[in-house]
């Protein structure tokens, strides 16, 4: 039955709605890849609680614990956040470039999908108006052979393009409300993750006068 009545709506739709529902069915995939690559991060809301504790377990010595803290709460945050204090025997600079690094490592691999995203949601619509363009030629087709007089004819290229033009715009909505919010969320963990590596650094190096500045 369901079967049956996807395909009614596949042949009403006409060759074009193929192409969009390729499209949608590339779009998400993109943005399961995105959302799976970001884990548990995109849920967060804020990480204040978590920072106090872990900085404070830090001051204390205790850094496996520390570490131990940071692989129960996986993500990027935690990840660029283990590197920083794994490799806090680097001087300030060297740690701030080395997090750097491993940071823009992680970034790319979140926003590297969005572009594609865009482009995929910007081109659905457009696919849905050239349904819409094709539906309408085949209605004036039918009223050229046939006349106007019988709605059922016209009915296959009204058809077409209304499906058409529905079918785009449902897959590029949601497609733009994913790419804003994953960009807002990519922001958010580099804010983040800035955040810790700042205090991570201000224990280190600048705690108690920076009388730890410049060690190795």
């Amino acid at each position: 039955m369901l079967f049956d009545y996807l395909y009614e709506i596949l042949k009403s739709g006409g060759w074009v709605l193929l192409p969009i529902l390729l499209v949608g069915a590339l779009g998400f995939y993109l943005v399961g890849l995105v959302l799976v690559e970001m884990g548990r991060d995109f849920f967060r809301r804020d990480y204040s609680p978590f920072f106090d504790n872990l900085f404070l377990t830090l001051e204390q010595g205790k850094e496996k614990q520390a570490l131990n803290m940071l692989k129960k709460k996986p993500g990027k945050i935690s990840w660029c956040l283990q590197h920083a204090i794994e490799n806090r025997h680097l001087n300030e600079d060297a740690l701030i470039d080395h997090i750097s690094e491993e940071l823009n490592k992680g970034i790319y691999l979140l926003d590297r999908h969005l572009p594609m995203i865009t482009v995929l949601a910007a081109v659905a619509p457009l696919l849905g108006l050239l349904g819409t363009v094709s539906g309408m030629v085949h209605t004036f087709q039918v009223i050229t052979e046939y006349g106007n007089s019988n709605p059922v004819l016209m009915a296959g290229g009204i058809s077409e393009a209304l499906i058409t033009t529905q079918s785009g715009l449902l897959i590029a909505f949601p497609l733009v409300i994913f790419k804003h919010q994953l960009e807002d969320r990519i922001s958010w963990i580099k804010k983040q993750v800035d955040l810790g590596v700042t205090r991570l650094i201000n224990i280190k190096f600048h705690a108690n006068g920076g009388a730890n500045h410049g060690n190795t």
